[in-house]
């Protein structure tokens, strides 16, 4: 069973070799990042780690931190080399040949080349372009219980259409997988929910892994730091997959410090916040049907996704998400970035359209 690499967004540094450009002049909105960038925190920090000493194999201290700061069991935490390390750790741990999987899509790629690697091909559940890429829970809930699949992945709020389930939809999910199941429910842009609720209380019923990251919040993209929430159990699992030393000291580091200053992370969503309600009601004005959106991204139609994306970066310098991975190829999804890219963004937009 072939497995292709998943498409991601960020700048390609083959592809701006090529139509000779440099990074430092191209304005990337095909990631969704804090558009704050680091806190000064988490700079200081790294100036005091030891470079020449192996990190800490159990990320004891940042375990600690985070039990704390949510209030959650140390064994119950596990931090990974980015989220998309836990992801496939899952995989490892609870997919053998012959088991079922489903994913709710279209969503981030990486479940289902997980999935693919255990030899598990999973079944998509697909939301309707029509409904606002919102998924029938009912109807997907009475799927799962009858295929009863040994791994379910949700992304909430979902990457790429910004679909954010409420609890009672998740908790149905939940009870249609039942005790032999896992459902990962896949929080990596849930901190840019204005009404987000909080889903670690779903833990207790013993058959939910919430995945978390920190790069997004915090802007440790270079360093790939996230975690999972899980049954202590699951965690014991996962872990027997991971490589010894996968998070490396920087990131461990990075990410107390990071937990230390709530206020830039939150001063980081008032900057999305604002400039989301802005690209929202220009891109409308423009013509653009635009996905409702949740989080720290839009998705927005276009027509002709890698014609649209290919101009904004040769004629404008700005790098949007084609689309076309997630099966959506009239499609772009816009980062979001700070009011004044915003305003450029719209510009180069209405230029490239007309």
């Amino acid at each position: 069973m072939s497995t292709p690499r998943p498409f991601h967004g960020g700048l390609n540094d083959a592809e701006l070799k090529t139509l000779g450009l440099r990074r430092d002049e191209v304005v990337d909105f095909s990631a969704s990042i804090n558009p704050l960038g680091v806190s000064p925190q988490v700079e200081g920090s790294l100036r005091h780690v030891e470079l020449s000493a192996y990190p800490d194999p159990e990320c004891f201290e940042l375990r600690t931190a985070l039990g704390a700061e949510l209030g959650v069991r140390r064994e119950r935490i596990l931090v990974g080399n980015g989220s998309t390390e836990l992801i496939h750790l899952i995989a490892r741990a609870r997919l053998r040949p012959g088991d079922r999987a489903a994913i709710l899509a279209p969503t981030f790629g990486e479940y289902e080349a997980a999935c693919r690697l255990q030899q598990v091909e999973p079944v998509p559940i697909a939301a309707s372009p029509g409904g606002r890429f919102r998924w029938d829970i009912p109807e997907a809930a009475r799927r799962l219980a009858e295929r009863r699949p040994a791994v379910v992945f949700i992304c909430n709020p979902n990457n790429p259409t910004g679909t954010y389930l409420g609890r009672s939809e998740v908790e149905a999910c939940a009870r249609a997988v039942g005790d032999a199941g896992l459902l990962v429910v896949d929080e990596a842009y849930a901190s840019f929910v204005d009404e987000r609720w909080d889903a670690t209380a779903l833990l207790d019923a013993g058959n939910v892994a919430l995945l978390r990251s920190m790069t997004k919040d915090h802007g440790l993209t270079g360093l790939r730091l996230g975690y999972m929430l899980a049954p202590a159990r699951l965690v014991r699992e996962a872990r027997r997959f991971q490589y010894t030393w996968s998070v490396n000291a920087a990131a461990q580091a990075a990410g107390i410090a990071a937990l230390g200053d709530p206020d830039h992370a939150e001063e980081g969503r008032r900057v999305v916040k604002a400039a989301r309600e802005y690209l929202v009601r220009e891109l409308r004005a423009l013509g653009l049907a635009c996905a409702p959106p949740s989080a720290n991204f839009l998705l927005v139609e276009v027509g002709d996704a890698p014609e649209v994306r290919h101009a904004l970066l040769t004629r404008h310098r700005m790098c949007v998400r084609d689309c076309s991975s997630f099966g959506l190829p009239g499609h772009i999804r816009i980062g979001v970035r700070g009011m004044e890219d915003s305003r450029r963004l719209i510009d180069a937009l209405r230029d490239v359209l007309a």
